[in-house]
């Protein structure tokens, strides 16, 4: 073989490694390391024992046939239900995070379903799978509901926050047959998402990465990884929507926010938008308990630094076992009412 020729295949089996192997294998790594565990409830959050709802266990199966369950969550037995919301929690969350939210919207006379994605909580999955799942899952959550004939019969609203606030739009690029959606600083698109939340950890480098994680999320999802949030309220161009963001959020910075989208949107008219500039990434939560949230990070900051970052199990045990969850959850009711006029608003 001609020496020339030998430099050549070194040359391509070198770029191949540099340029296609090498950056797909640091993607998947990245990607797994987010997504390749379980989420379980927390023991610093609220539980059905909470609360004075009716609760009655729910399970339906989604994309590949792993059970996802949940509970629909009722005020009492004899009211008539103005209409039913669905709920999408976020990443590294269950659906009993919300269960202050989802009471309040029960005690105001609707009927909810909140269930737990999939390797989350109570459902089935040995881990997350990665951001497009959740949409995935509201599709299975959705089919439930339309073949069920207690469910069925009210209007169908959505509600969603973080990772939950891009599945209620994103899910409308599979079901349109949905009343009104909620989106709580959501963001429009999993693969800027990835990126944006990648170069937190690991820096701007990340970002040359893009091309491979948007590779590595259509194999692993098909054509829905290619199916956002813009994307399915454009498919839905007569639901209306209310979209809510803070431009202080840490978590999903503004520019990644569906809000942020509008202008790609069809009939603005059916959008409503709230922008806030210091309700951080959760708007509903009040300010005080964003102020005990930011306390609770600087205590487990020095925790990190007392303990070189491995902090003992007793010690952190006892970290979340002394937090106030009624405060760290707490909800600025005006955030809360305006949202439930939105949905009376569609009635």
């Amino acid at each position: 073989m001609k020496k020339w020729i030998k430099i050549l295949i070194i040359l391509v089996v070198l770029f191949i490694v540099l340029f296609a192997i090498l950056p797909m294998w640091i993607t998947i790594v990245c990607y797994n390391s987010n997504f390749g565990m379980r989420e379980e409830v927390s023991s610093n959050t609220f539980s059905e024992s909470d609360f004075s709802m009716i609760t009655e266990e729910v399970s339906f199966n989604s994309n590949n046939g792993q059970t996802l369950r949940g509970y629909v969550y009722k005020k009492n037995d004899t009211y008539t239900p103005k209409a039913l919301i669905v709920f999408s929690h976020g990443y590294l969350n269950t659906h009993n995070d919300y269960l202050n939210q989802i009471d309040f919207f029960v005690q105001n006379d609707f009927i909810a379903l909140a269930y737990d994605n999939t390797g989350c909580g109570l459902s089935d999955g040995e881990n997350l799978v990665g951001l497009v799942q959740a949409s995935l899952d509201l599709k299975s959550a959705l089919d439930f509901v339309h073949s069920n004939r207690e469910l069925n019969q009210y209007k169908l609203f959505l509600y969603g926050h973080s990772l939950g606030g891009y599945a209620v739009t994103a899910v409308l690029n599979y079901d349109t047959d949905i009343d009104g959606v909620v989106s709580l600083s959501g963001f429009y698109r999993s693969s800027a998402m990835l990126i944006e939340y990648g170069k937190k950890l690991y820096g701007n480098a990340v970002t040359l990465l893009s091309p491979y994680a948007y590779m590595y999320e259509r194999i692993k999802f098909g054509d829905s990884a290619y199916l956002d949030g813009v994307r399915g309220i454009n498919n839905a161009p007569d639901v209306p929507v209310l979209l809510e963001h803070s431009s202080d959020d840490d978590v999903i910075s503004l520019d990644k926010s569906l809000l942020s989208h509008t202008d790609l949107m069809l009939n603005p008219a059916r959008l409503k938008t709230v922008l806030y500039t210091d309700k951080s990434h959760d708007v509903v939560k009040s300010y005080d308990a964003i102020e005990y949230s930011d306390e609770l990070e600087d205590e487990y900051d020095l925790l990190c630094n007392e303990y070189d970052d491995e902090i003992p199990d007793d010690v952190l045990n006892n970290f979340y076992l002394k937090q106030d969850v009624s405060r760290l959850y707490s909800l600025d009711d005006s955030v809360m009412n305006s949202i439930l006029e939105f949905y009376n608003s569609l009635l």
